[in-house]
């Protein structure tokens, strides 16, 4: 046999199959065997393989063996006179492999070769020829200077990127994502170090060829395209500390002491820098709301402080007060849940500082001489209320008119919704061109997920891996949404992947069967004629039948004391008079409600008349978000909760469901009933948005 190619495969699955299709046209009419080692991945790679490429040896491992280890597994069965190790997210020229070839067999002195590869733009990737990471040429890779004087030939040595790229030389190593060497390197050295996770076992490999008498080239007459960084930015580990982790193993395995300790704190030097910086940016990344909402209190409290009463209170009160309020605040924000899965909850902003507000008051009723005057507090309410919940609503609105472009960072870091759709079927489809046509919304649909496995794509987007795999998926693809169709899943089975993914920071909804809305966590929002609700709770526990009352009796009592003197002689004067009307209650009951009727009946304004109900919520006959509100007849539906002044059918205006869905909005509401889903569903039928 002439070549034996080795590819290690980690979460590559659409990779794997372009590198598999160009590998077979350069192989042409060599005989030769492809052997694929998978390192457990997620993403259906194994079955890609044995569907579309039954004559491929695939090594499936059951755990991530690392690049070296999976090597090693290949190599050990591999036939070829000539071995190659290549990348999977890789694409090769037609003459690659027979210019690689007839290259090692007229230079007998070679080992090992590697060609010429460039970027997915074009460009030289640097790592296809390098030097040995000795002092002299790792201190200037290490402190930047490499990559501020390339052309100089002491900083450039690494990557040699003094030297024509074009250029054949001898080289110390060549890149571990195009590695051919002969089958007498292996049988004389060996495998690779597997003390190697991810990166340097191919610079450590060249090394030992070198030692054993062999000469290493490379070989510009060539090419291939290296996507590189596929397999490894689905990993979960920081790769510049990988990176520098493995120079310093090397240096470690093959200089002296001298040259071991000296670099050995340079490296650790910056590992421990490199580190700092990578904590510091993915803590920045994940909290980016609480500091933007920390920094936003923190002028609300400085701007309500300068509108004192002159002579200004002394600072240092003012200073007990940012870091009370900041605590207290923030703290009521994470008790509430706003930000765990819901940052941009801008009902949730609202009622955390209203907590926020009572809590404030009743701190400074008992500890007088150590807060500050209600007046600050109450200004600093009035700003907190306009500052948090404000940027939140206003930043959706420049994402929705696009101002901000989708792809921008902001967009991306706050305002993306990284979507897996569960289930392939019609819905599943539907739901992906929805979301797809609407992009203002946010959702960036990664691909699709089910119970068994998708040879083809879905809807044009990528089949990511089964559901029993759901975590590693979201892991890997950072998923922040999980879209559920019940054409697909039932909800035995919905529950249980619901439980496998609790402990994950993402959002989980269900598209119910034959309904035009999508069911999860405590929010609503409409797409078209989708409304996407986000819902917690059930209304059957008595906490929530409790939270609900009180907040009906709360909310009613204060329409009716503020609202009832100007309303009543406004309507009166506007020749509208009060009369009872027999409505449906909750459960078939009939109960009778007040309403405004216009005497005339021309003009109607459906606020002045239907403001009376108010008193029936706070009476406990409505309730302020419920079902739609109907007259007393034996022949209509059965309602299943209160009806309300507002509700998820309600938001619906023109786009009116028949009876069937009618109920289903319903039930829905009634199985995942919050407080905080209320508060959204009445924000957004004062905003109308």
């Amino acid at each position: 046999m002439t070549i034996s190619v080795i590819i290690v495969s980690y979460n590559v699955k659409e990779f794997l199959q372009q590198c598999i299709l160009s590998l077979k046209k350069s192989l042409g009419n060599y005989d030769y065997e492809i052997i694929v080692i998978d390192n457990n991945s997620v993403d259906g790679s194994n079955e890609i393989v044995r569907y579309k490429f039954p004559d491929i040896i695939l090594i499936e491992n059951e755990t991530n063996r690392g690049f070296a280890g999976a090597c090693n597994q290949g190599l050990s069965i591999a036939k070829g006179e000539f071995l190659l190790l290549l990348n999977p997210d890789t694409m090769i020229q037609e003459d690659t492999i027979s210019t690689m070839i007839d290259f090692i067999s007229t230079h007998s002195d070679a080992g090992a070769a590697g060609c010429k590869i460039l970027n997915a733009n074009g460009s030289l990737q640097l790592a296809c020829r390098r030097s040995f990471p000795v002092p002299k040429v790792a201190i200037p890779k290490l402190i930047g200077l490499s990559k501020l004087l390339p052309k100089n030939r002491l900083f450039g040595k690494y990557n040699l990127t003094y030297i024509d790229p074009d250029k054949l030389i001898e080289v110390d190593a060549v890149s571990g994502s195009f590695l051919m060497f002969r089958r007498e390197v292996w049988d004389k050295i060996g495998g690779l170090d597997e003390t190697f996770f991810m990166y340097g076992e191919d610079i450590d490999y060249c090394y030992r060829m070198k030692e054993a008498g062999w000469k290493i080239y490379y070989v510009p007459y060539t090419k291939i395209i290296h996507y590189k960084g596929e397999s490894t930015k689905l990993a979960s580990f920081d790769n510049f500390i990988a990176f520098y982790r493995a120079m310093d193993i090397f240096v470690k395995k093959h200089f002296g002491k001298s040259y071991s300790i000296f670099l050995d704190v340079i490296l650790r030097i910056g590992i421990v820098i490199r580190g700092f910086i990578s904590l510091v940016g993915r803590l920045f990344k994940k909290h980016i709301v609480i500091i933007t909402d920390g920094i936003a209190l923190l002028l609300a409290i400085l701007i309500a402080h300068r509108l004192q009463p002159r002579p200004l209170p002394p600072y240092s009160t003012l200073f007990n007060m940012l870091i009370f309020y900041l605590i207290l605040w923030l703290g009521t924000g994470y008790i509430i849940g706003l930000y765990d899965r819901r940052e941009l909850s801008y009902s949730r902003a609202t009622v955390a500082s209203i907590i926020s507000c009572i809590a404030s008051f009743i701190f400074n009723f008992i500890f007088k001489s150590i807060l500050y005057s209600p007046r600050l507090i109450i200004w600093s309410f009035v700003l907190v209320t306009l500052f948090l919940p404000g940027w939140r609503i206003f930043l959706l609105f420049l994402q929705r008119k696009r101002i901000i472009p989708l792809t921008s960072s902001l967009s991306r870091a706050l305002l993306s919704r990284r979507t897996i759709l569960a289930g392939t079927g019609r819905e599943g489809e539907r739901i992906a061109k929805k979301l797809q046509t609407h992009i203002e919304h946010g959702f960036e649909i990664l691909g699709f997920v089910d119970k068994k496995f998708v040879y083809k794509r879905v809807a044009g987007f990528p089949f990511l891996g089964v559901v029993s795999d759901l975590p590693e998926i979201i892991r890997i693809h950072k998923a922040t949404e999980i879209i559920f169709t019940t054409d697909s899943f039932s909800n035995d089975e919905i529950l249980d992947i619901l439980d496998s993914v609790k402990n994950i920071r993402v959002n989980v909804k269900i598209v119910p069967k034959h309904l035009n809305y999508i069911l999860g966590k405590s929010s609503v929002e409409k797409i078209e004629d989708i409304p996407l609700i986000e819902v917690d709770y059930n209304l059957y526990h008595f906490g929530n039948r409790l939270a609900k009352r009180l907040f009906d009796i709360m909310v009613s009592t204060i329409v009716t004391v503020i609202f009832t003197p100007f309303v009543l002689p406004f309507a009166y004067l506007v020749n509208y008079k009060l009369m009872k009307k027999r409505l449906l209650g909750k459960g078939g009951t009939n109960f009778t409600a007040m309403i405004m009727r216009k005497r005339n009946g021309n003009n109607i304004n459906k606020t002045i008349e239907g403001f009376p109900l108010i008193w029936s919520v706070l009476k406990g006959d409505m309730s302020l978000v419920g079902s739609e509100i109907l007259s007393a007849n034996p022949n209509v539906r059965h309602l299943r909760c209160k009806p309300g002044l507002t509700g998820l059918f309600q938001l619906q205006g023109n786009h009116r469901p028949d009876e069937v869905d009618k109920e289903n909005y319903e039930f829905y509401y009634m199985q995942n009933y919050s407080l905080f889903l209320d508060v959204e569903i009445i924000l957004k039928a004062i905003l109308n948005i």
